[in-house]
């Protein structure tokens, strides 16, 4: 019960704090404020309606899936499915940040898969599930590029931030060059979610969904997302041609073919859902339309169909539970059987056809006047629509009820006796009474007003009335129920001329899966072609189009590079020298042991120049690591093929290589003269070197940097190396025992003795970095070193034994600290990984829980791919 009591708590705690006024009530915290984006939520008129129909409506889904989904053992995870659809489309309509709201809006998209594709063994379940996931997904991705571009037209992410400035400064926004393509990719995402033609086709498809999903999907949640979405930003684009256009050529296309569609259905979901398609189109074409007029008919609509639909949704779910069929060529006589579902969908049917006093007249009644004051082929189009909504809301009700006797019918089962089946559908559709007859007026006073001026900020000039006397929209809502009453006697014969007509043209599911069929052809074939499973054509690949990216746009040599030539010192030329001269013997050498020391050779040069330009730490972390490269090709070489057994390229493939190179390398060159070229100037250094020592406590600036300034970033290396380590380890399975893998006394002696050494050293840099050239990082690749040795005079196992933890263990426990020295600094109020100090009492701080986490991560994950590579070369 509680998951059908929680939305009547939030639809009461609406009501409660609920403020009529444009400004509505605001709540906001920080998220990522460095890019104005925050955890904001507003509830105002606009997103009152919304908020008051998600939860109104999914208290009594919830209600009617109790009934619904009893006896099914999945039935708990339905209810929490659904009351995650429920709160995803909550903080849609609450969210005051782009950014959030769209966070919000991929929520709705997962949850509504997960819905739609709770019956996932069948197979049209998850099909229809996987293509709206798809169609409203894609949509998704544009509408997230398109609030980007907004946000930076308003120079906000805030919601309330960029229609003020839309309003205040409107030239200023729609002169933006971001403008017109923030519109396409937001409409996009608007006609993705809200099933707009040509992505009509998804809705119907999540007929595959329970009845309780459809009855609350086409009702309130997720497909009015859309709508929500162009009445939300309609003050930032409404004075805009494109706009106006869109959303009624759009819109008025939708609603009519989608009605046309519907007349051809025989499934009385697939009915309910075209016609939902074609609500969703009359709600665009009126949001395009936009005068006060139009937005309260589009208000109107919004409620009037949230109401009947929901309630439709629910009486055929109990036709269907009652009979075992939804096709209305085989329903008859369930008037006597199913007499409250009767009385509700009657209701709800009424209302869908536009019969007084219901809302769904009102409704219609206001969209005749806003077609009025556009153009008579819009007036047209919405009488053609809405007759064959009558037609629809006839055949619905008319047939599975009113078609022969119950005797005629036996096998109908009675389920009225559960209450959960029809009291939801009653309550509902009599909403569609109630609402124009007794709640007009708050709805005028409280709802309609402030939300019309929120929409297009146009003041309604008058209050909606139910009635307005004999008029012209009143004409129109006569013969559109004449033409509803002809269109249904004769849909037999209207359904066979539509079929026939309509045959020649593409079905949109097809469509779609041809698409998807031409995408993964074209994937597979790419994935052919480009991942061949050999890591020199992708190496070859990388550097082909990094070479073609350089040549788009060479370097010139400044003019006066050689006169700085004659300023390089003898040492510097000599270094260079044998940097070349080592990647030569490493590229043209046919000994394995004389290609690998010219390799290192290179990376040990390299130490050498950082050393040379002042970077001890780079340089001590150079050398570490180019030491365990020697040592893991060390490991590695009596299991490398022999140069002369390896099948050598031919004489055009060396030259295209060489040619590669020669790009690559003579580019970088240049890129580095001309970066030398100019004067240096970094504030950040300047920065750091101001406030190493006052804001870090340490002189070391680049230990600093990595344990307080920019730990985070530091923090998150330690986790990759550790993940690492874990994907790297999980592909060996061997564990040999081998003992002594190097039989010498003098070399077994030694190791031990500079083991220990070397452990010490380690934890003497680790100690010393934050003032003096060192850390944990450091220090760690020291201490693997140190073991390394062991693992070699010894075996892996004799490592393992001394160690008396499992290096992962190690590794593992190496982040806990890190995160703990985070969680130190936020427990005391400030940001997450902040230094804090006790200099007080010790000369100590987080920074160096910090640094010791880093060096036993690394120290755990490095040393456990040694190990590991160790045993499975064994």
């Amino acid at each position: 019960m509680g998951f059908v009591l929680f939305p009547a708590v939030l639809f009461l705690t609406a009501i409660s704090y609920y403020q009529p006024s444009p400004e509505g009530l605001r709540w906001s915290i920080p998220w990522v404020p460095s890019l104005d984006i925050n955890l904001s939520l507003q509830l105002d008129a606009l997103s009152f309606v919304f908020v008051g129909l998600i939860s109104c409506i999914g208290f009594f889904v919830q209600l009617y899936a109790l009934a619904y989904m009893k006896g099914k053992a999945e039935r708990f995870s339905f209810h929490l499915y659904l009351t995650l659809f429920m709160l995803s489309m909550l903080g849609l309509v609450l969210s005051d940040n782009i950014i959030l709201l769209f966070v919000f809006w991929e929520l709705t998209t997962i949850t509504s898969y997960l819905l739609i594709g709770f019956n996932h063994e069948k197979e049209k379940s998850r099909k229809n599930a996987l293509q709206s996931l798809v169609v409203t997904g894609a949509g998704g991705l544009a509408l997230l590029a398109g609030l980007i571009l907004l946000g930076q037209i308003a120079g906000s992410y805030e919601l309330s931030t960029i229609i003020d400035k839309a309003i205040n400064d409107a030239q200023s926004v729609s002169e933006h060059a971001y403008f017109t393509p923030s519109l396409v990719l937001i409409l996009l995402g608007a006609f993705t979610k809200s099933a707009q033609f040509p992505f009509h086709f998804w809705l119907p498809g999540a007929m595959a969904a329970p009845t309780p999903v459809s009855a609350f999907l086409h009702s309130a949640t997720m497909v009015k997302a859309g709508i929500y979405l162009l009445a939300r930003l309609s003050p930032v684009y409404a004075q805009s041609e494109v706009w106006f256009y869109s959303l009624i050529i759009v819109g008025g296309f939708t609603a009519l073919w989608s009605a046309v569609i519907a007349l051809m259905q025989k499934d009385l979901k697939l009915m309910l859902a075209f016609s939902t398609n074609t609500i969703l189109g009359i709600l665009t074409l009126l949001l395009g339309i936009g005068s006060e007029t139009a937005l309260a008919a589009a208000i109107l609509f919004i409620l009037a169909h949230a109401f009947y639909k929901a309630s439709l949704f629910m009486v055929v779910g109990n036709i269907d539970k009652a009979t075992g069929t939804r096709d209305i060529r085989l329903l008859y006589g369930l008037k006597a059987v199913l007499i409250f579902s009767f009385a509700s969908g009657l209701i709800a049917a009424l209302s869908k056809a536009g019969i007084p006093p219901l809302l769904g007249f009102l409704s219609k009644e206001y969209a005749y006047k806003a077609g009025l004051e556009v153009h008579s082929i819009v007036m047209l189009a919405l009488v053609i629509i809405n007759g064959v909504m009558v037609a629809l809301a006839l055949a619905v009700i008319s047939r599975p009820f009113l078609n022969h006797t119950i005797k005629d019918n036996p096998t109908v089962k009675s389920i009225e006796a559960e209450v959960g089946f029809w009291i939801p559908p009653m309550v509902l559709a009599c909403c569609s009474v109630v609402v124009p007859t007794l709640g007009l007026g708050w709805l005028n006073e409280y709802v309609l007003s402030t939300a019309i001026f929120e929409i297009n900020q146009v003041d309604q000039s008058s209050p909606v009335k139910l009635w307005h006397g004999f008029n012209l929209p009143l004409l129109m809502s006569g013969v559109t129920l004449a033409l509803g009453l002809l269109i249904y006697k004769y849909m037999s014969s209207l359904t066979q001329l539509l079929n026939k007509l309509l045959a020649p043209l593409p079905i949109a599911t097809q469509v779609f899966e041809q698409c998807m069929s031409l995408m993964v052809k074209t994937a597979t074939w790419q994935t052919q072609k480009l991942q061949q499973r050999r890591l020199s054509v992708y190496a070859t690949l990388f550097f082909t189009v990094f070479a073609a990216i350089l040549l788009l746009n060479p370097l010139k040599i400044p003019s006066d590079f050689l006169a700085r030539i004659l300023t390089v010192e003898l040492y510097e030329f000599a270094i260079a020298f044998l940097l070349i001269l080592s990647a030569i013997a490493c590229v043209f050498s046919t000994s394995r042991l004389l290609s690998i020391a010219a390799l290192g050779a290179i990376g040990f040069l390299m130490t050498l120049v950082f050393m040379i330009y002042s970077a001890p730490d780079v340089a001590k972390t150079l050398l570490l690591v180019e030491t365990l490269m020697v040592v893991f090709v060390a490991l590695l070489i009596r299991h490398l093929p022999h140069f002369s057994t390896v099948k050598q390229h031919g004489k055009r493939r060396r030259i295209f290589h060489a040619a590669i190179a020669g790009i690559i390398g003579l580019s970088i060159t240049a890129l580095l003269i001309a970066i030398t070229d100019s004067p240096l100037h970094s504030p950040l250094a300047d920065f750091f070197s101001q406030n190493s020592v006052p804001g870090g406590h340490g002189r070391n600036i680049v230990n600093v940097i990595l344990v307080d300034f920019r730990a985070f970033d530091t923090m998150g290396e330690a986790i990759v190396v550790v993940i690492a380590a874990i994907a790297a380890i999980s592909l060996f399975k061997t564990t040999s025992l081998q003992k002594n893998r190097i039989q010498s006394l003098i070399f077994g002696t030694t190791a031990h003795i500079v083991a220990v050494l070397m452990m010490v050293f380690s934890l003497y840099l680790l100690l010393r970095g934050h003032n003096s050239p060192g850390g944990g990082f450091i220090g760690a690749l020291i201490a693997v070193i140190g073991l390394t040795l062991l693992i070699f005079a010894e075996s892996p196992q004799y490592v393992r034994e001394r160690l008396g933890y499992k290096p992962m263990n190690i590794a593992l426990f190496g982040v806990f600290l890190s995160l703990l020295a985070g969680v130190i600094g936020f427990a005391m109020g400030e940001p997450f990984l902040t230094g804090i100090w006790w200099k007080q009492i010790l000369p100590l701080g987080t920074p160096l829980i910090f640094d010791v986490g880093i060096y036993l991560a690394v120290i755990g994950g490095v040393l456990e791919v040694l190990l590991r590579v160790n045993e499975e070369l064994d």
